[in-house]
């Protein structure tokens, strides 16, 4: 398998934590066992790279070497079998749900731990009505920024290893909140995919990806990625700018008690 860094932990704990809360083991998807009272079908498929991953950019390290390190890369995508693109969010939009519910609290919240100054897992999806549990594993100063289209949705400071904190997301609208630590970590990242329905999914080691339990009919199937080639990086602000995220479509036809089998192929800009 071909990695780049710390995707490839972040996925295993992506999983780990999808699993025991709001996700699917074999693709990430929510669970929606009751989001349909007719015949109901899948939609499974892999988000594909086109050509090589670029070399990940780094940086040096000013601040809390001893936990951070000297140096960090800063890889933004991670590609397992045959190029498969891992922790992309897979949405598909425009499916009415008859009973007229969205995905239940999930049992156990979501986990997001800030260990050897990165965030795990890098990417995760999250129920409207679930909670997120933030802690610190590390002996020194981080925060999370959550914001979400340019807006503040939380923001936490955490100065004692072992400290958490646990965010409601119930008054959080769907869509992709950005994380970002701003006591000097700034390579530090991490993306939720807020869900208000369950035909949601990540892509797992291999880039593949299911969403259950869909019902029949004409869906239009949204791929998102990050944005991969860092383009500069503000000193004085200490903020990493990177490319627009990657986001592409696709219509797809689902029909009962069938997969329909859609794939992405991600070419990366110039």
């Amino acid at each position: 398998m071909k990695f780049i860094d710390r995707f490839s932990v972040a996925a295993v704990v992506a999983a780990m934590a999808l699993a025991s809360g709001c996700g699917d083991p074999a693709g990430g998807a929510l669970p929606n066992g009751n989001s349909s009272s007719g015949p109901v079908g899948t939609v499974r498929g892999r988000v594909v790279l086109q050509g090589d991953a670029p070399k990940p950019a780094s940086d040096t390290i000013a601040q809390d070497q001893k936990v951070c390190g000297s140096t960090v890369s800063l890889p933004r995508i991670a590609l397992g079998k045959d190029n498969g693109v891992q922790g992309t969010f897979v949405i598909l939009e425009g499916v009415q749900n008859p009973t007229g519910a969205r995905p239940a609290a999930t049992t156990q919240s979501v986990l997001i731990d800030q260990k050897d100054c990165q965030y795990f897992p890098h990417t995760m999806i999250v129920p409207v009505n679930s909670k997120v549990e933030i802690t610190n594993s590390d002996p020194i100063l981080h925060n999370v920024n959550g914001r979400q289209d340019e807006s503040k949705v939380f923001n936490y400071a955490q100065a004692r290893q072992g400290q958490r904190e646990t965010v409601d997301m119930a008054m959080t609208k769907p869509g992709i909140i950005t994380l970002a630590c701003d006591a000097g970590h700034p390579w530090m990242s991490a993306f939720i995919y807020v869900a208000s329905h369950p035909y949601v999914a990540l892509t797992d080691s291999n880039g593949e990806f299911v969403i259950k339990d869909v019902p029949p009919g004409t869906y239009t199937l949204k791929m998102w990625h990050e944005g991969v080639i860092l383009k500069d990086i503000n000193k004085r602000l200490q903020v990493y700018n990177y490319e627009d995220p990657y986001e592409l479509t696709q219509q797809v036809t689902v029909a009962a008690n069938t997969d329909a089998t859609a794939n992405f192929e991600l070419v990366l800009r110039k």
